[in-house]
């Protein structure tokens, strides 16, 4: 045991070193959970000592690491909260299960006399005692960095996935497997549009504070804002990489124009004195398809064209007959704008839809940037129901509720359950509003946490 404690004090310049603490911090996470599930096991006092020589292990090669905050996995789907993490290194193609390992001290395994352990206990009698196994770190995804990736950096994204923010939010990621620095510094930032907002400012500054990050000779891609003008992606001037900001000068996606058929026609999306007004849609459009072409992570749900489950938007066939299908739906609601409230609303609950199906997975929290595009989409549905009830309609417009046992009374059924994000029962993504018009019921649509 000598030379593997002498291996763990070479962290965080080693990677070795960090490989070596994430299994051993992965193996006891496991031994706990399953030690308070199984207390008849005939093991129990050879696993305590265990246990207890792996914990004096990782005490002693802890010397020198930073320690922000970090959660540690439990078998019934919370966390709990460890006294320290590691700011140490992680390159890109590390998996967040080994960042979430590499802890200098493990969370105490809890007793047969913790309320916590019972609860687990009873819960492993009632399903397979496996569940927790999948969370064992390997060392297969810790890859060193080539020569192009900037250290600052790396170690920056390594702090964040090993972050209370990062694992609460964030489900179990994984970084771009190219060392390439551009990706790694989107990446980053993509990740930040997921986070509820007040999260986000004190990465973003940090990011901000690298070298590489001087602004000078910045370039943009610039889509069209709703309201303000916002950055997504900060330039990298030094690695010839344009950032992309949303702007009141901004273009709209062409493609979303085109099937709105529209220029600068009349709506509910202000962007800015002197602007033009577009629909809100054909702007939420040019965003959403827009950041299926850089963000690996997304995916898409639709379900007329996926029926079941979700389908990576990494996937350029994906990306066009999801392009195809957002461009139609947009077509049909501006043949209906104003002509026929029931038929625009219709129109616009299958826009909203397909919007609001473009997901990651685990999807983006409360508050984030995400849910605000989903919030901006909704209320403009709500808009129309509110301008067809105006003229006399029948029609009637509902967000699900927050939890699956509520929500799935106004679901057809084909909800998507995950095993990631959120507590078990809660719904971590609306697809669909439930919807009633002209007395036909429209069933809604939920991603939740099975």
């Amino acid at each position: 045991m000598d030379a593997l404690r002498t291996l763990l004090s070479r962290a965080p310049g080693s990677y070795l070193a960090l490989t070596a603490r994430a299994q051993l911090v992965g193996l006891h996470s496991v031994l706990c959970e399953l030690l308070a599930a199984l207390p008849d096991d005939p093991g129990v006092e050879e696993c305590r000592a265990v246990l207890r020589e792996v914990e004096s292990i990782l005490a002693a090669g802890a010397a020198g690491l930073p320690a922000p905050a970090a959660t540690m996995p439990r078998s019934d789907g919370k966390t709990v909260r460890g006294p320290s993490g590691t700011g140490a290194e992680v390159v890109p193609g590390t998996s967040t299960a080994a960042v979430l390992a590499a802890v200098p001290h493990p969370a105490p395994c809890a007793t047969a006399d913790d309320p916590a352990a019972v609860s687990a206990a009873a819960a492993v009698r009632e399903a397979p005692v496996p569940t927790s196994l999948d969370r064992t770190p390997s060392a297969a995804g810790v890859h060193r960095p080539g020569s192009g990736a900037d250290p600052e950096l790396s170690a920056l994204v390594g702090e964040f996935v090993a972050s209370p923010e990062a694992v609460d939010y964030l489900g179990p990621v994984q970084l771009p497997s190219s060392a390439d620095t551009p990706a790694l510094w989107r990446w980053f930032h993509l990740a930040m549009l997921r986070l509820p907002t007040v999260h986000v400012p004190k990465w973003r500054e940090r990011a901000g504070q690298l070298a590489l990050a001087d602004p000078a000779g910045a370039e943009w891609v610039e889509w069209r804002a709703l309201d303000r003008e916002q950055v997504l992606v900060p330039a990298l001037p030094r690695y010839q990489s344009a950032g992309v900001r949303l702007g009141v000068r901004g273009e709209a996606a062409p493609w979303a124009l085109e099937a709105a058929d529209c220029e600068e026609t009349p709506g509910t999306a202000p962007v800015g004195e002197g602007q033009p007004q577009l629909p809100v849609w054909v702007v939420l459009a040019g965003w959403v398809a827009g950041l299926g072409e850089l963000d690996d992570q997304l995916h898409h749900c639709v379900e007329s064209l996926t029926h079941r489950g979700t389908v990576s938007l990494r996937d350029p066939a994906h990306r066009l007959a999801y392009r195809q299908e957002l461009a139609q739906r947009i077509s049909r609601l501006a043949a209906r704008r104003s002509q026929d409230s029931a038929a625009e609303l219709h129109a616009a609950l299958a826009v909203d839809e397909a919007l609001c199906s473009v997901v990651h997975l685990p999807p983006a929290a409360t508050g984030s940037w995400w849910a605000e595009v989903a919030e901006a989409s909704q209320r403009a549905v709500l808009e129309v129901r509110r301008r067809a009830r105006g003229r006399g309609a029948d029609v009637a417009v509902e967000v699900l509720a927050p939890f699956y046992r509520e929500a799935r009374q106004r679901t057809g059924g084909n909800d998507i359950p995950l095993d990631a994000g959120g507590r078990k029962g809660q719904v971590l993504a609306g697809l669909r509003l439930w919807a009633r018009i002209d007395g036909r019921e429209l069933p809604g649509r939920v991603v939740y946490r099975g």
